[in-house]
This record gives C-alpha cells, sequence and structure tokens, in this order.
C-alpha cells in the first residue's frame, strides 16, 4: 500500500492544481536536488511557483509511483511523470525522490527525477555566405549592443553591459521582454572565443545558473572573399523539468531570420 503522504502528493500533482501540490508540504519544507544544488529551496511557495512553470508546458502531466519503500522516518519512492509539449512531444521525467513527513505533510526531500534523454536532436545548425569579410562580421557579433539588430525572436530588448566580447568567460546582461513573462534580464557567458572566427555564449536568467542554451557563430573565409557564417543553437544541458517541454526556445527559421538580419547588417 502506497505511503499516505506519497498517494497525496500523487493525486495533487494529477489535479493540477499548484496550490493543492503546495498544500502536501509543510511551510518550511526544505528541497534539496543533489545533482543540482543550486536548485535547492525552502518553503511551500516555491513549490507552487514551480509547479505553474511545469504545468504550463505539460498540461496534461500525468504522475505514477513505480515503487516505494521505507527506511526509518524516510519515505523512499521512484516516479515517472509523462506529458505532452506544445510540440507535441512527449516528455519523460522519471528519477527517485527520498522524503520525511512531519503532521502528514512533507518536511523534508531529496529530489533526483530528470528529464529522460532521448536521441533526438538537442541542436539546430544553419549557416549563409555573406559577402562581408570575416573581420567585419566578427566586429558586429562582439559586440551585445548589436545583437538586437540580430535578434528574430522579438525578445530581446537592449544591451545592458557596455563593451566588446574580448574572451572565454566574459558576461554580458542583455534587457529581454515577451508578452508571457513580461521584463527579465538574461546573463550571458561566453563560451568560445577565436578572433575573426569563433564566438559563442551560454544564456540563462540573470541572477541564476546558466540555463543551458548556446549559442555559437562560426566565421570561414571563402576563396573570393565572402564568409561562410554558421549558427548553432544548442539545448543539450538543458535540463530544467519546467524548461524542457519549451525547446528548443529557437526555432530553425528564426535562427535563419538571424542570419538574414546580419546580412543586412554587414552589408
Amino acid at each position: 500500500m502506497v505511503p499516505e503522504a506519497l498517494e497525496a502528493l500523487r493525486v495533487a500533482i494529477n489535479s493540477h492544481v499548484p496550490e493543492r501540490i503546495a498544500g502536501c508540504f509543510t511551510d518550511d519544507y526544505v528541497a534539496e536536488r543533489p545533482l543540482k544544488p543550486h536548485e535547492g529551496f525552502i518553503g511551500s511557495e516555491r513549490v507552487a511557483a514551480n509547479w505553474r512553470k511545469i504545468l504550463a508546458g505539460l498540461p496534461d502531466l500525468r504522475a505514477e509511483i513505480l515503487r516505494h519503500a521505507q527506511n526509518g522516518d524516510e519515505l523512499w519512492s521512484e516516479w515517472e511523470m509523462r506529458g505532452t509539449a506544445a510540440t507535441g512531444a512527449t516528455v519523460v521525467l522519471r528519477g527517485p525522490v527520498v522524503l520525511t513527513t512531519r503532521d502528514g505533510r512533507i518536511a523534508w526531500a531529496r529530489f533526483y527525477p530528470d528529464p529522460v534523454t532521448t536521441n533526438g536532436p538537442a541542436h539546430t545548425t544553419v549557416s549563409r555566405v555573406l559577402t562581408a569579410s570575416a573581420e567585419r562580421i566578427f566586429a558586429v557579433l562582439r559586440d551585445p549592443r548589436r545583437h538586437p539588430e540580430l535578434d528574430a525572436t522579438g525578445f530581446r530588448g537592449h544591451a545592458e553591459t557596455p563593451g566588446p566580447i574580448d574572451a572565454v568567460g566574459d558576461t554580458f546582461v542583455m534587457a529581454m521582454h515577451n508578452d508571457e513573462q513580461g521584463d527579465y534580464r538574461v546573463e550571458n557567458r561566453v563560451v568560445a572565443f577565436t578572433e575573426d572566427r569563433v564566438i559563442g555564449w551560454e544564456s540563462g536568467r540573470s541572477g541564476q545558473r546558466l540555463a543551458g542554451h548556446r549559442f555559437v557563430w562560426k566565421l570561414t573565409p571563402t576563396d573570393d572573399g565572402r564568409t561562410e557564417v554558421t549558427l548553432t543553437y544548442d539545448w543539450a544541458a538543458v535540463t530544467d523539468p519546467a524548461e524542457v517541454p519549451r525547446l528548443p526556445l529557437v526555432s530553425a527559421a528564426q535562427l535563419e531570420a538571424s542570419l538574414e538580419q546580419l546580412a543586412a547588417v554587414v552589408a
């Protein structure tokens, strides 16, 4: 028989009501993510906020308890959660949860479930030959103030960090806006930099760990003085359950549009 606290949580998750899910936890609930310590938190209010994000991406999510056991005052269980993303893809999260209870509610948990990876692509690459030199193109790409001119998503606002990108490890902050999230800031950390040849960055919410979205531009001069520009968007490192249903955040068409806009900028 499934312990009462586990069954209550399963039923609450399948109700798709974030406040009901949060009600399964004590007000001072402590959540630990051993494989991602930065995602730990305290308080049931955060539970509700997290589940609003997850259910926004997986509105038909269903949770099942595959197995369970008790060790002293700890309840051990293995969970599987499955839902349909806006793209039509099925998203599966699977893994163990270890928890303790107080007065019938969950007071502490070590949470391991993560998205199940598949053999599907986790990156998109587009390319185009531009009439400008690699040096001219690179000068635009290394200047965050010029990035809004290349954005085809409509989300990017303006650079809050002055000065050009000079090396791997540099960071720059962009002000962003969309109808769903309103105004917010994105911090970008440079992960690739070879003068006039390669530049790339990983993006995430400002003040939080970078989410794992990587954008890398490769410039290859041609024999006739033009430059082949290859843009790769890689989301393989994204594991946040609230983000996975939204992947990829940028479509191939939008990447192609960015190359078109870059061509206009450097013409």
